[in-house]
């Protein structure tokens, strides 16, 4: 299950999560808010964020102790 809020309709809930579709369960708006919980993603999906993140340059490129 995930969790939706729709700007459009004003409306909120849960509703069946379908990965090939993004839009309001209630009144079809794309722009829909959903919230899935991590043992609803795909597996590709979660493959692919942890490869993006292991490829991301770190915020800060110095060490902590330099902060002082």
């Amino acid at each position: 299950m995930a969790r939706f809020r729709c700007p459009a309709c004003a409306q909120e809930g849960e509703f069946a999560f379908d990965p090939t579709r993004h839009e309001c369960p209630c009144c079809g708006s794309p722009d829909v808010r959903i919230a899935v919980g991590i043992d609803e993603m795909p597996d590709e999906l979660l493959d692919q964020m942890i490869e993006s993140l292991s490829r991301a340059e770190p915020l800060d490129d110095h060490p902590t102790d330099e902060d002082c």
